[in-house]
């Protein structure tokens, strides 16, 4: 017996899974009769369903419990040599891998928004939740709220659904729907428009709301009192758009007046009009020429990128090539290959680059201070030590998670890494939807009404290509170690699964190509075990 229960001649005992569904009494009558008849019999499944059976006492005895009280194990003296020394390394290397992380990614880069100037808190709220990249954000975090506190009230009744009556749980989904109902929502309307195949809005024309425009070609000739959102090969603005510009496209041309921000992602952006507020682009080519001007902080990623214009804030560039021909009134930081400073330049605040070589400062140029350079070394990250500890630290977070998912669900957990042993189907499956989910997801977004599902899903997408790995341990470590019962077992063959795997990782060449295999199949085992248990349960209902 395996994953599918009954029938299968592989095995005479049933797996884990089974005896959880047979414990948990979601079996039918026919499947039930048949394992308790083979337990009766068979003194390896009997001793099975007792350890997973004891396992879960203590969950039906904290729940049931008015005043749980403290075990005896933790208020004894401890033995000689009963130390749980496993767990002790295994929270620590957990903790360890969070401060890690915080201290090693998310912290430096938040300092380094605040020294060059993003003043509103930190790069997130700046870029997404202040306004600056769309209005209709308010809209989008209470969307968020709610379902977290729908999704956080489900996964309590299904822990519940036992103990409660009926009544109760009726009442609970009910007033959930209530309160549901009662949300102040609020509606954004905007304009879509869908160009067959191009879309112009003429001279003299006024659109009072937001545009959102698909189309191979955009022209916007007239005003538009809101933002224009455009997706299409070549967009052209020669109008007044009095909000933002979010613009994903081929070539971008902006000659008329943005009273907001522009952001572009684009193979080239070419701005000849004045912005009022921030610049940020994502292009191969990105050119402020001396008819345009940036009334904010211009932040870009490109190759090319050509400043000739006037920015007041600050400039944040990532690129090969960054020329700085006009004025900032802020401070400036460019990381790449060439930073050119030309003679008409003018610089009031602090001036960093960090590149292979020294910056090219024209003699004309004006500086507030001399350029703070930082050359770049490139050394092979296998001969640091650090790297090694990373990889540790790494190593024991994605155990420390893959932990915690086991303990608080391991039904879910070992259906999923029975999962990862059907290789080629998970693989399929996850290769799907490791493709289709982004773009499911971008579609989404482009609808105002869709875009906080497009944004969960994604974030989602993202958790599960992380947590990929703990399920493809597993089967690994099951596959080296051979399967046992407990605990304890089970958390050895995670710990050598997700090690190998880690290993595996930093080998030239082999390491990226494992990667990515380890997504797609850990991917596709996780859809499985979803699509399984809502199979499951249309079945039961």
């Amino acid at each position: 017996m395996t994953d599918s229960g009954i029938g299968r001649t592989e095995s005479p005992h049933f797996d884990e899974m089974t005896a959880l569904l047979y414990l948990e009494q979601q079996l039918d009558d026919d499947r039930s009769k048949l394992i308790g008849t083979h337990a009766n019999t068979c003194a390896t499944c009997r001793e099975l369903l007792r350890v997973l059976k004891n396992e879960g006492v203590w969950l039906r005895e904290a729940i049931l419990a008015d005043e749980e009280p403290v075990p005896a194990r933790l208020i004894a003296s401890p033995e000689r040599g009963s130390a749980p020394w496993g767990w002790l390394v295994t929270l620590g290397f957990g903790a360890a891998g969070a401060y890690t992380l915080w201290n090693g990614v998310v912290d430096p880069w938040m300092n380094r928004a605040s020294d060059i100037g993003f003043t509103q808190g930190n790069l997130m709220t700046m870029l997404f939740f202040s306004g600056a990249f769309w209005s209709g954000w308010n809209d989008v975090l209470n969307g968020i709220g709610v379902l977290a506190a729908l999704t956080l009230g489900g996964i309590a009744v299904w822990a519940l659904r036992r103990f409660f009556r009926r009544q109760t749980r009726v009442a609970t989904v009910m007033g959930m729907l209530a309160f549901l109902l009662l949300m102040p929502w609020t509606a954004h309307a905007a304009d879509t428009e869908h160009g067959s195949p191009s879309y112009t809005l003429a001279a003299g024309q006024e659109i009072k709301t937001d545009l959102i425009v698909t189309a191979d070609r955009t022209q916007i000739d007239g005003d538009i009192d809101g933002d224009l959102i455009a997706f299409s090969h070549e967009v052209e603005v020669n109008g007044h758009i009095k909000g933002d510009i979010i613009a994903f496209a081929q070539d971008l041309t902006v000659n008329g007046t943005v009273d907001g921000n522009v952001r572009v992602f684009a193979q080239s952006a070419i701005l000849s009009g004045a912005v009022g507020k921030n610049l940020m682009g994502f292009a191969n080519r990105v050119v402020v020429d001396e008819k345009s001007g940036v009334g904010g902080s211009a932040t870009l990623f490109g190759q090319d990128l050509q400043l000739i214009g006037a920015v007041k804030g600050d400039l944040l560039a990532f690129a090969q090539t960054m020329d700085a021909e006009g004025p900032i009134g802020g401070n400036v930081k460019v990381r790449g290959e060439n930073f050119r400073i030309g003679s008409t330049a003018q610089i009031a605040g602090r001036t960093e680059f960090e590149g292979p070589k020294q910056a090219d400062v024209a003699s004309g140029a004006k500086l507030a201070s001399p350029v703070e350079f930082t050359m770049r070394q490139e050394r092979p990250q296998y001969s640091t030590w650090t790297y090694y500890w990373h990889q540790t630290l790494r190593w024991g977070a994605a155990f420390l998670l893959g932990m915690v998912m086991f303990l608080l669900a391991p039904g879910p957990f070992l259906d999923t890494a029975n999962s990862a042993k059907k290789a080629g189907l998970a693989m399929g499956v996850g290769l799907l939807f490791l493709v289709g989910t982004p773009v499911a997801a971008v579609i989404a977004c482009v609808t105002i009404v869709g875009l906080g599902v497009g944004i969960v899903t994604f974030l989602v997408y993202l958790v599960a290509l992380y947590i990929s790995q703990i399920f493809v341990g597993a089967w690994l470590g099951e596959k080296l170690l051979g399967a046992g019962i407990g605990i304890g077992p089970v958390l050895a063959r995670l710990a050598l699964g997700l090690a190998i795997l880690r290993l595996v990782r930093i080998i030239p060449v082999v390491g990226p190509l494992s990667v990515l295999v380890v997504c797609v199949w850990g991917l596709g085992a996780y859809v499985l075990t979803v699509h399984k248990r809502m199979r499951q349960q249309v079945v039961a209902a």
